[in-house]
């Protein structure tokens, strides 16, 4: 098992587009609170720095400001402490009269700690004051609202990071891999390249020990003569074997001889150097591979080449030697292919697993919630059936009643209702079931305003009369245009709020939605979350499950949150991904195409 990633926190950078949001919220706390100063602050031991602070009328403090820890500071005890700390009047509290802060005049203090995931400390969120000021309850609670919002941002960054770090430790792990793979599949050609240097070592001794066998070529009249250990080299019996130039050539192989011929006339044009040619040679009844070197070493008057000398080597072993290693790296590289083409075929086996693991659960679950409306259709059924016999029997013996006509015609309207609920329910969910099953591209797209769409949608769906205690947060520029599926983008949404009303805020019935949707180059990023009671670990990988709901029983069907990943996957051709820790609110990262094609 892979160990936990341990994220550096100190030297962990926050982004430009956090940073910028939070200078958003600072200079909205100075302005609220109505105090000149709202600083961020992030711990660098042994200082403390100003890492942003509120553009606001009479604030001291500068970006990038230091001071030394250990003097007093009031952002010094709430980071010790990692709690709240109000300070109303310095200089009337002798814990305080002392602060350095009071040379810049800054007399009142309220402040809250910054913690990174890890519970690293990353510094603190706090507004002076010239002033007196006791900081009421609403100040507090707004200040926590604010720094929640920042440890929410610095888990981000932080998760960012640990990711980053645990795929860079997936692909060092991949790339060992394939390379103990690969080691083990060139382990042949090692063994032909140990065979390659033998040959080359015997070489070398022959060339040294015994010598090579030595050719004498001259050009004037074309004879050429052989050392003893040539004419071995080459098979022959009788020095006058081949006696002559034209009679040599006939030997060279008839795939090498028009080379060997077009490299030696070329050289013999412009002499310099060496010439060094490789071919095969016919001894005997077989082919061998010769290594022939060779230098003209006479001249005539008009520089013409008259005399040339050379050696021959038999490289015969050292060509099978390179054949071998060849085969083996083709075969290297259709074991590589084989590999690959079962890795991806096992890879297409576990979607297909998961796919109809998918299709069980979804036909399970809406079998389950079938199964209660359509058994009371039958039981319904079932019973005005047998009332009806009853009632004619009844009436065949002459024994039918008004009561019993008044009972029986009671009976049957309360069976009727119930029938009609039932039906209803059973066709409210073949409904629900069909909208995550069918594809719904027959929506009309259009260009539109998504600020304007979506403002209008939440002025219906939580009217303030009806949830006064729901506070909406939109961050939607706009001028931001886009063409898509207003409606697929209005039942997203719908899905989502009913699932902060109904999960998220079940127990207070107060609490904060907000919606951000920014443009990336080409792609929409929407992101929407509350600060609702959040989503345990283990549920959060089944929240998209048709039918999974944890309000069996309690009203809830379980089609919600399927319904929106299917509007993400299938109309809007994104993706979708659910952030979320108990206590903490949920928040849902949806990324799609600005402008479908």
């Amino acid at each position: 098992m892979r160990a936990a990633v341990n994220v550096e926190t100190r030297s962990l950078a926050v982004g430009h587009d956090y940073a910028e949001k939070w200078q958003e919220v600072l200079d909205l706390l100075a302005k609220l609170v109505r105090i000149p100063a709202a600083l961020i602050m992030r711990a660098q031991p042994p200082q403390i720095k100003v890492f942003l602070s509120s553009r606001s009328k009479g604030n001291p403090y500068e970006e990038d400001e230091l001071a030394d820890l250990g003097t007093g500071l009031y952002c010094e005890t709430v980071m010790a402490r990692r709690g709240e700390l109000i300070v109303p009047n310095a200089l009337t509290d002798p814990a305080w009269d002392h602060n350095p802060d009071i040379k810049l005049g800054m007399i009142s203090y309220m402040g809250m700690p910054l913690v990174w995931p890890n519970q690293d400390v990353f510094g603190t969120i706090c507004v002076l004051d010239v002033e007196e000021n006791a900081y009421n309850a609403t100040y507090r609670q707004l200040l926590a609202q604010f720094r929640a919002m920042v440890e929410r941002d610095l888990r981000q960054i932080y998760n960012d990071k640990a990711r980053a770090q645990e795929d860079a430790a997936l692909r060092a792990e991949e790339a060992e891999r394939v390379r103990r793979e690969f080691e083990l599949l060139r382990a042949g050609e090692q063994k032909a390249l140990q065979a390659l240097r033998e040959s080359e070592e015997r070489w070398h001794f022959a060339l040294e020990g015994a010598g090579d066998g030595v050719w004498d070529w001259d050009i004037s009249n074309g004879s050429i003569f052989f050392s003893s250990r040539c004419r071995q080299l080459l098979g022959l019996t009788a020095p006058e074997a081949i006696a002559g130039f034209q009679l040599w050539q006939t030997g060279i192989h008839p795939d090498e001889r028009p080379t060997v011929q077009a490299e030696l006339a070329g050289y013999l044009r412009q002499p310099e150097g060496s010439f060094v040619t490789e071919h095969r040679f016919r001894k005997g009844e077989e082919w061998i591979w010769l290594l022939g070197r060779g230098m003209v070493v006479s001249l005539d008057i008009q520089g013409r080449p008259l005399r040339m000398i050379g050696t021959y080597s038999d490289i015969t072993e050292r060509k099978e030697a390179e054949a071998e290693l060849q085969l083996l790296n083709s075969h290297l590289e259709e074991r590589v292919a084989a590999r690959t083409a079962e890795l991806k075929k096992a890879m297409q086996q576990i979607s297909i697993a998961e796919k109809q693991a998918a299709l069980a659960r979804m036909v399970a679950g809406m079998a389950h919630e079938l199964n209660t409306p359509i058994g009371n259709i039958l039981l319904c059924s079932s019973q005005i059936q047998a009332d009806v016999a009853a009632i004619a029997k009844a009436d065949t013996d002459r024994l039918l009643s008004r009561k019993g006509l008044q009972s029986f015609l009671q009976k049957a309207a309360e069976s009727c209702e119930l029938l009609q609920r039932n039906s209803e329910l059973a066709g409210d969910l073949i409904g629900r079931f069909k909208q995550i099953a069918v594809d719904q591209l027959d929506q009309p797209r259009r260009s539109f305003h998504p600020a304007q769409i979506i403002s209008r949608l939440l002025q219906t769906l939580l009217p303030p009369e009806h949830h006064p205690d729901i506070d909406v947060q939109l961050r939607i520029p706009d001028r931001l245009v886009i063409e898509n599926y207003p409606s697929a983008l209005e039942q997203l949404l719908s899905h989502l709020v009913a699932n902060s009303l109904t999960h998220g805020f079940e127990e207070k019935g107060v609490g904060c939605i907000r919606i951000d949707i920014r443009r990336d180059q080409e792609e929409l990023i929407l992101i929407y979350s509350d600060d609702g009671k959040g989503i345990t670990q283990e549920l959060q990988s089944r929240v998209f499950d048709p039918f999974f709901t944890t309000r069996m029983g309690q009203g809830g069907v379980g089609l919600g949150l399927a319904l929106v990943h299917n509007i993400v996957q299938v109309i809007l051709k994104g993706q979708i991904r659910l952030e979320s820790e108990p206590g903490q609110g949920a928040a849902f990262i949806i990324t799609f195409p600005a402008n479908q094609g």
